[in-house]
């Protein structure tokens, strides 16, 4: 899966090399990345089909690479997507998705839920929303470490599908995000203040998002991935894949779906349509899986 999009953001960059800078280094960088992944999954899945996933150390380099490189090349994948979206600068697709969520409430959803600010609630709001990045590691952990392998390989299978159709998708339907349209990104910090945590927090992510501190016009340097929501899609695919491999921590993944759902409009970082797009993109996924696996066992016989 990693393969394929990192094969297919090569080709984007041979295509447009015209406009993208450095183009022919990443295009490099990209195919090498591809054969040391081939490498690594090739060399484990061997000795893992010799010797039996379990008899091998959980602490082995190959073992942990196999099952863990994928956390760094969503990043680096992510981040090659900011690179040919600015490249590329695509139609902003903010006021289709404007109007859609004006024509479907009457109201703009993020104005209207402005009426219930707090600092308390904004800081654990806050907290829900940037708990995302470590989430997929602590889930992915919850199976390495009872070694769940299976269940582990589908879990990448899932999430990482998600994902890189998603960033495809930021490409077509590029869009900031009513902080950026609707509201005023600068007074987003008197408007809603936190308690402790909300503003390095937002620091964090006005980083990770490539939106450099103090910038008077930071629309034009945020990274174009509202549609459709992710924080939406993994949220609710790990509540998925935590009741599918009957795991209890299914019982903290489902109300902390619904309050990153929240989190998205109140914290002004998607519209409702995106949302929708990520539910549409969750069934399409789990579809897609149940395909790809339907003559492969993907439970363990000692579930947690």
């Amino acid at each position: 899966m990693t393969q394929a999009m990192l094969l297919v953001l090569t080709l984007i960059y041979f295509y447009f090399n015209f406009k993208i800078g450095y183009w022919l280094v990443l295009a490099i960088v990209n195919l090498i990345l591809v054969w040391v992944i081939y490498r690594i999954v090739t060399k484990y899945e061997t000795l893992a089909e010799k010797y039996g996933e379990n008899r091998l150390s959980n602490s082995s380099p190959l073992k942990m690479l196999r099952y863990w490189y994928g956390v760094a090349a969503i990043l680096f994948i992510f981040k090659q997507v900011y690179i040919i979206g600015y490249a590329l600068k695509p139609m902003d697709w903010d006021p289709v998705f404007m109007r859609l969520d004006f024509a479907l409430f009457g109201v703009n959803p993020t104005q209207w839920a402005f009426r219930f600010e707090n600092p308390f609630l904004t800081e654990f709001l806050q907290v829900v929303y940037v708990y995302y990045y470590p989430m997929i590691v602590v889930f992915g952990l919850e199976l390495y470490l009872w070694n769940r392998f299976k269940e582990f390989k589908y879990t990448i299978f899932i999430l990482f599908f998600s994902f890189f159709a998603s960033y495809i998708l930021y490409l077509i339907f590029p869009a900031n995000g009513p902080r950026f349209h609707l509201h005023d990104f600068h007074a987003i910090s008197t408007e809603m203040p936190g308690i402790f945590l909300t503003e390095p927090i937002r620091a964090f992510l006005n980083m990770g998002e490539s939106i450099p501190a103090g910038v008077p016009n930071p629309q034009d340097f945020v990274q174009r991935d509202a549609m459709p929501s992710l924080h939406t899609i993994t949220a609710f695919l790990i509540m998925y894949l935590s009741w599918k491999f009957r795991s209890k921590s299914f019982y903290f993944y489902m109300p902390y779906f619904l309050c990153m759902v929240a989190a998205t409009i109140y914290l002004r970082y998607h519209y409702v349509v995106d949302i929708a797009g990520g539910l549409i993109m969750c069934v399409i996924t789990i579809i897609i899986g149940m395909f790809v696996y339907r003559n492969k066992d993907i439970l363990t016989s000692k579930n947690t």
